[in-house]
């Protein structure tokens, strides 16, 4: 009774348009939103409060960034004034012979007393340090002058020298101190350049701000209590963070970070299985970029619950109507998929119909449109293949009936009679065989002739070569005695032997060679091999021998009708087929159904 009724409904849907079953989908996947309308107004609450969250997040964002933008280009500024002062480059580029201590000590006094000490008064600077030149004197007061001798070792060194006059920041780590801890400052690291020789560095000079200060600027940006915010450079390393704990539960993602790419965006990720929002956004003036972590489950807090119970029951909805939906297309896709299939065999030569019942809706109809088709196409096959055979052997009629037999033959005996008068034996020998060549080719109108007529043939057209050309061609068979009775196409052995010597032999500079037949049974096939040593062909000139072509080049156009009377004949599975290379000959194999003797 279930059985029944299933298939009245299956015949039912089968039978309707496409149409109506894609509307009858459409009807269900609509139902189901509607009876979630309650839903999503809850949905809409949880939404505003998720956008008042974020909203909050990126306005401190956004001031975080603007305190350091401030911080950062105060940096910058004095980093500008030191670089170019006139007086301290002077002082600079002293020439060390002529400098003597006392003027270095009153020098070294007026730039701690001018450049640095001022700027260290600054709230947003700690400390300035200046490196000199090894020579002079006051690179040994350590406090804030330094010589190149104390940075030469140091990781940020190579990287400095490589950027001319760019700042390069350094993070906390680059830095220790005499017990091997990171230092807490951040550092603007520049090159002083003497001004009337930009290839020579003669001095460097470090604008120190406390990590410290950077960090609690960094936290106005974290706005919840398990996110983060964190700078972090170009090289992927941290230069402050809101949070060192809570930065290290998110390590994996800072790896992700990619500053050239953090042009104030915001992300809406998954990271470790939670969902989280990132924003991002480039320093200017510097290689950093301000990356703030927030947890959706923070943003959410106050509406995980009820989202919870509505995901559940969407989740039941949806499995619902995905069930519906499919078992509703998978009545029509499978027979579509099923039609496909058969097309794609089509183009493959596999031309059989579909034998399940089509159904009376669109998809049936196109079912029983490829079944008509399929059908015409066989019928088509068939008469083009009859039609191809009789083309054929018309032609070959045609060609026969031009040479009247009874007029060819009264005609080559004439000659011959004539010769043997005249004493001439070599005519009267050249006739006969050219009388029996005639004889074996025309067959009395037959096309079907016993192998050792057709072998017979060859050595008669080989023997007249021979007379021509001075005996150059050497010919050797070795056929099988089995098959010597059995029943083939004629004239299809001697076209081959003769492109063999025209195209082969004489095209040699000897102009001499051999020409070897074989004839073996192979799977109830007769397989002939013509070899020779002539000239061979190239790949371009074997691969265009059997293609179809209008051209009537005696080297390919002979071939070629072997190869199409013998495929008209037996069939796509026999035929010719060439092997080539020049210099080292040609073989040619011809397979055939072996056909016993009473057959014609």
């Amino acid at each position: 009774m279930i059985r029944e009724l299933a298939g009245r409904i299956v015949q039912f849907l089968n039978n309707i348009t496409l149409r109506t079953k894609l509307m009858l989908s459409f009807s269900i996947l609509i139902a189901i939103p509607m009876s979630l309308l309650t839903f999503i107004g809850y949905n809409q609450i949880s939404m505003t409060v998720e956008n008042l969250v974020l909203f909050s997040a990126r306005q401190n964002f956004d001031q975080t960034i603007s305190f350091l933008d401030y911080k950062i280009s105060k940096v910058i500024d004095i980093s500008n004034i030191i670089s170019v002062d006139k007086n301290l480059t002077s002082i600079l580029t002293k020439d060390i012979d002529t400098y003597e201590i006392a003027e270095q000590v009153k020098d070294a006094h007026e730039i701690n007393a001018i450049y640095l000490t001022p700027y260290q008064k600054d709230n947003d600077v700690y400390r300035l340090r200046l490196f000199v030149r090894d020579e002079l004197i006051y690179s040994k007061e350590r406090v804030n002058i330094f010589s190149f001798n104390d940075i030469k070792e140091t990781q940020w060194y190579d990287s400095l020298m490589a950027r001319n006059q760019k700042i390069l920041w350094c993070p906390p780590q680059y830095f220790v101190d005499d017990f091997g801890r990171k230092a807490e400052v951040v550092s603007a690291m520049r090159v002083i350049l003497d001004p009337n020789r930009y290839d020579r560095i003669i001095g460097i000079f470090s604008i120190d701000i406390l990590e410290s200060d950077i960090r609690n600027i960094i936290k106005n940006a974290n706005t919840t209590e398990k996110g983060v915010a964190y700078l972090i450079n170009s090289n992927g390393e941290i230069i402050s963070s809101s949070d060192e704990n809570a930065l290290n539960n998110l390590a994996a993602y800072k790896l992700k970070i990619m500053p050239e790419n953090a042009d104030d965006t915001w992300e809406d990720t998954v990271l470790d299985g939670k969902r989280i929002m990132v924003g991002r956004k480039n320093i200017k003036g510097t290689d950093w970029t301000l990356v703030s972590i927030i947890p959706y489950e923070e943003i959410l807090s106050s509406s995980n619950v009820l989202k919870e119970q509505m995901f559940f029951l969407l989740l039941a909805m949806i499995l619902v109507a995905y069930a519906l939906a499919y078992f509703i297309s998978d009545l029509s896709t499978k027979r579509i998929g099923h039609l496909i299939k058969r097309m794609r065999k089509a183009q493959t030569g596999e031309l059989e119909i579909i034998k399940a019942p089509p159904g009376k809706d669109e998809v049936g109809e196109l079912i029983a449109n490829f079944n008509f088709m399929i059908q015409k196409i066989r019928i088509l096959i068939e008469e083009q293949y009859r039609t191809g055979q009789e083309i054929k052997n018309a032609e070959l009629r045609a060609l026969q009936a031009q040479i009247n037999p009874h007029f060819l033959y009264n005609t080559l005996d004439l000659i011959n009679w004539t010769a043997i008068r005249n004493n001439v034996p070599d005519i009267s020998s050249v006739v006969q065989s050219l009388a029996k060549f005639y004889k074996l080719s025309l067959s009395k109108g037959n096309d079907i002739v016993l192998v050792s007529d057709e072998l017979m043939h060859v050595k008669l057209y080989v023997d007249i070569q021979n007379r021509r050309f001075e005996n150059k061609v050497n010919l050797n068979i070795d056929v099988d005695e089995s098959l010597l009775n059995c029943r083939i196409l004629k004239i299809i052995l001697q076209p081959i032997v003769e492109n063999s010597i025209i195209h082969g032999i004489l095209e040699k500079e000897e102009k001499s060679g051999n020409i070897n037949i074989t004839g073996r049974e192979e799977n109830g096939d007769i397989v002939f091999k013509i070899t020779d040593d002539g000239v061979g062909m190239d790949e371009k000139t074997l691969n265009s021998l059997l293609q179809n072509s209008t051209t009537r080049e005696s080297h390919g156009y002979g071939v070629r009708n072997i190869n199409d009377r013998i495929k008209l004949r037996y069939g796509e599975a026999y035929g010719l087929k060439y092997k080539s290379e020049p210099g080292k000959g040609t073989e040619v194999e011809i397979r055939l159904p072996k056909t016993p003797p009473s057959d014609s």
